[in-house]
């Protein structure tokens, strides 16, 4: 690889990161969400990039508690379960993509490395771009780029407040509700500790 090329990571080292990418069975689309995650990798932090031990460190969300990155591989794990638990107990076959709700799941704040940046200091804040566009928007733009399907853009879209006013499709309505489990307790916890 020339000097001047980008660090491209493939499935083996995104799921590094990211040990449900193997759940996914479609290789094109295990390929393109590595693809997406190497380029938010390199291009984020203002331009700089990240290394991973920077992401591993970084709080996924400025708004509420500890939440570190591990907090993805965490929402695609329990969409996973939610599925299985639907498809045990409804009658009814429900139409679950579960490439796609995987996909989502690890592609929803994709556009997080892209919204966060440092600091004179080294410290991780919401760096100018993050300001002027929100993840859902860049995550969205970045897998479009990199030919992810639409089912997957609409769930990276509507994961967040800004999908409110989408009906969402039921993988979608999965993560969504993950994605605010984890939320949610980590604002919880934040806030007991800050009271300690």
């Amino acid at each position: 690889m020339k000097a001047n090329q980008p660090t491209v990571y493939g499935v083996t080292k995104i799921a590094q990161l990211f040990p449900s990418i193997r759940k996914i069975k479609n290789k094109s689309l295990r390929e393109k969400v590595a693809a997406v995650w190497s380029e938010a990798i390199t291009a984020g932090c203002g331009g700089k990039g990240w290394t991973f031990a920077e992401l591993r460190a970084v709080k996924f969300t400025l708004l509420a508690g500890d939440i570190k990155m591990t907090f993805v591989d965490s929402c695609a794990r329990q969409c996973t379960a939610i599925a299985d638990v639907l498809k045990k107990s409804f009658r009814c076959s429900i139409p679950i993509q579960r490439d796609y709700l995987i996909a989502g799941a690890l592609l929803a704040d994709v556009g997080k490395p892209l919204e966060f940046d440092k600091d004179a200091s080294g410290n991780v804040i919401q760096g100018k771009f993050g300001q002027q566009v929100r993840h859902p928007f860049s995550g969205v733009a970045l897998a479009y780029k990199h030919g992810i399907p639409g089912e997957v853009l609409h769930i990276i879209a509507t994961h967040s407040h800004e999908g409110d006013k989408m009906e969402r499709s039921i993988e979608s309505i999965i993560f969504h509700h993950a994605d605010f489990v984890d939320f949610d307790i980590a604002k919880f916890l934040g806030k007991r500790a800050a009271k300690k």
